[in-house]
């Protein structure tokens, strides 16, 4: 596995990679080799053009145990790394917060935790998609060594998350593009099923019968080879042939 220092070895494996999670395997083995062994790649901000959520860790090599235990307690809300990854547009270590006097009580103990669980000395890079898209990437180590701050280190490593995050990115948007094709009107469809309407609400917002909204529903069933109407829309979610924010606008509205 080359080292970082060996930048373009390391930006043609992660190129070589056929998917997404292999390139994510190569990022993770190559920050590895420095003692980062503890990756995650996060979306701080809802992401439409993947037709996906914020969300902690949307691929991690964090421990399971944490990453449930910060989920279940809805620590993105009160975590300084997230914060700072919205606010800075440049690299940082995780250091820096826990020495920030005015931290809160909550954000002290997540880091703490964070450290308890084995994701120590650990730096951040903040990373944008789509205008108000930003990615998050944190690096730890999960040994307890706290090494003076490495800034030859940071810099190629804020370049090869970069280099790994547009060609991660790159691969899932193709999965998205190969979507199968959904007409408006299933759309439609898709989307007041997302608001939880029933077929006859359905049929009268649309003006359409009862019967086209079955009708609809059979085809959209068939394209997403889903069997019933929650699978179809959590797939279609997640296919990007509808989008989170827009379920309740401008649907809502109307």
């Amino acid at each position: 596995m080359p080292h970082i220092n060996e930048l373009e070895l390391c930006i043609e494996l992660i190129n070589s990679a056929k998917t997404p999670e292999e390139a994510f395997s190569y990022f993770c083995a190559i920050l590895a080799e420095s003692g980062y062994d503890r990756i995650t790649y996060s979306l701080v901000t809802d992401h439409p053009s993947l037709g996906l959520p914020k969300q902690h860790g949307l691929v991690t090599s964090y421990p399971e145990d944490w990453m449930s235990y910060y989920n279940d307690h809805n620590y993105i809300s009160v975590d300084p790394v997230v914060q700072k990854v919205l606010t800075s547009k440049t690299p940082f270590f995780w250091g820096d917060l826990v020495a920030d006097p005015n931290l809160s009580p909550k954000s002290k103990l997540l880091m703490n935790q964070a450290a308890e669980s084995g994701l120590n000395s650990g730096i951040a890079f903040s990373l944008q998609g789509e205008p108000g898209e930003v990615v998050g990437i944190g690096i730890a180590r999960n040994d307890s060594y706290q090494e003076p701050k490495d800034y030859d280190f940071l810099a190629k490593a804020y370049l090869l998350a970069t280099y790994f995050h547009e060609t991660y990115r790159a691969m899932v948007m193709k999965k998205v593009n190969n979507a199968p094709f959904v007409t408006n009107r299933e759309k439609d469809v898709l989307y007041w099923g997302a608001e939880g309407k029933t077929d006859p609400e359905i049929a009268i917002i649309l003006g359409i019968t009862v019967n086209t909204i079955r009708f609809h529903w059979k085809s959209i069933f068939s394209k997403l080879n889903a069997r019933g109407r929650s699978y179809a829309i959590t797939k279609s979610i997640r296919l990007g042939i509808i989008v989170p924010e827009l379920v309740q606008s401008p649907y809502r509205s109307r």
